[in-house]
């Protein structure tokens, strides 16, 4: 795959941040969870919320502490 660098202005930004959501809500009340994301992404978000629900959770200050 190429790689490209992309410089986008911050209103340029939140046009497609918005556009994102826009589509995200469409297919929210299009399609059920299991149409949209793979097996695997469902699990952990079912995970996630378990962990919501039982209040495990681990606060993080960067975006390293998040992906561990």
């Amino acid at each position: 795959m190429k790689e490209a660098t992309v410089a986008v202005t911050e209103e340029q930004l939140a046009k497609l941040v918005g556009a994102y959501k826009t589509i995200q809500e469409f297919l929210a009340a299009a399609l059920s969870p299991e149409k949209i994301y793979r097996d695997e992404i469902l699990a952990s978000l079912s995970e996630c919320e378990d962990d919501v629900q039982k209040k495990d959770l681990t606060k993080v200050s960067s975006f390293n502490d998040f992906v561990r």
